[in-house]
């Protein structure tokens, strides 16, 4: 595994915290990863494919068979 090291603005830091928290993310460096991931995520034709997997994933399954919110909730 490859070590980054950058300098940056004493501003980014208390970003990626915010971020950090906001998502419930471990740790800076998985927020740092998430950040790149939604990068790509959110590019125009990344954005597409994924909407249309997930389209194709949907067709799939078969949603009268699934229980209801308060059969799926009653553990908890």
């Amino acid at each position: 595994m490859q070590t980054i090291v950058l300098k940056v603005d004493d501003k980014i830091p208390q970003e990626i915290d915010i971020i950090k928290e906001a998502e419930g993310l471990g740790n800076k460096t998985a927020t740092f990863i998430f950040l790149i991931k939604y990068y790509f995520l959110t590019k125009n034709k990344s954005l597409d494919n994924s909407i249309e997997i997930f389209n194709k994933l949907l067709d799939r399954i078969d949603i009268n068979s699934l229980p209801s919110a308060e059969e799926q909730l009653v553990d908890v």
